[in-house]
């Protein structure tokens, strides 16, 4: 049975060149559906085994004579490309550089961004890992102050019509439904940010998006989990900070955007797929001088 995706349905088919294979096997080793199996020293396919050909491309990624070719679910040979020389890829030492030297920006010049450095941000976030392939995670690119701005008042509406609804005696009245960690969250961190928006907003401030010349809006389909797109506007966001640009990840919008399904549509959201996290992006203002040392819990 295939693995479903919001667009493909069927499984992906492999083929092998048996002129050009040596049985070498490497593709059957790295197959994560055991779709090629090497038996009795030859690379034999099983369309049926697992969940059937996922289309992630490893065994034509790995095979050294080329004689592997996968095609379906959005792939096909021709999504092949050289990898990158070692002397050309990171060093340990120049990532964790990049890490370190990566800040949440909220301050941004008056320099707009320009549309070929989103497309390459896009390119570099799209390398990033996925649950099953092919992706299910998108990115809508908005470019341009008077844009993002528009945006911005659509999510303020939004957050207008969510204070009328979560009043302090309907937050006190859902309680032991929601338990203690859901309440507090919304009583001390939820409601008052959709107050600070809305208050900011109608002083003429933008405390969404601050004031960002661009907006990166990842969004995923039913068939995949938000970590995915998560993990993508990460990528994203190191992409930014290697391009010299500063950004930040902005949970507050996407609540609201997934909820109205006309500004989903408006933006090219695809019908079903839910907002999860935005990126602003923009030239700083101001450089750091230093960086700081961040621990994970419990070290």
């Amino acid at each position: 049975m295939p693995v479903m995706h919001s667009v493909y349905r069927e499984s992906g088919t492999v083929a092998i060149d048996r002129d050009a294979c040596s049985q070498c096997g490497q593709c059957a080793g790295i197959c994560p559906t055991e779709v090629l199996v090497k038996e009795d020293g030859e690379v034999r396919i099983h369309p049926e085994n697992s969940f059937g050909c996922i289309a992630c491309g490893h065994c034509m990624m790995v095979c050294p004579s080329g004689a592997v070719s996968v095609t379906g679910r959005g792939i096909s040979p021709d999504d092949l490309v050289p990898l990158p020389a070692v002397e050309e890829r990171a060093t340990a030492d120049q990532l964790a550089a990049l890490m370190l030297s990566r800040r949440s920006v909220r301050y941004f010049s008056d320099r707009e961004v320009e549309a070929d450095v989103l497309e390459r941000i896009v390119e570099m976030a799209s390398s990033a890992p996925m649950g099953i392939p092919p992706w299910d995670v998108g990115c809508v690119t908005i470019r341009g102050r008077e844009e993002v701005q528009r945006l911005v008042g659509d999510v303020i509406k939004g957050y207008e019509g969510f204070q009328k609804i979560f009043r302090p005696w309907l937050l006190k009245l859902l309680r032991p439904f929601w338990g203690k960690a859901t309440y507090d969250m919304f009583s001390h961190f939820i409601v008052p940010l959709a107050e600070g928006y809305v208050e900011a907003w109608q002083n003429g401030r933008d405390d969404l998006f601050y004031n960002a010349p661009a907006v990166m809006l990842f969004h995923h389909s039913p068939y995949t989990e938000q970590a995915d797109a998560m993990i993508a506007c990460t990528y994203a966001m190191l992409a930014a900070e290697s391009l010299g640009l500063g950004s930040t990840m902005i949970g507050g919008a996407a609540p609201i955007i997934q909820r109205d399904k006309k500004l989903s549509g408006r933006l090219g959201i695809p019908e079903g797929n839910k907002a999860c996290i935005a990126l602003i992006v923009g030239y700083p203002t101001t450089h750091f001088r230093r960086a700081v040392r961040r621990r994970f819990l419990g070290e």
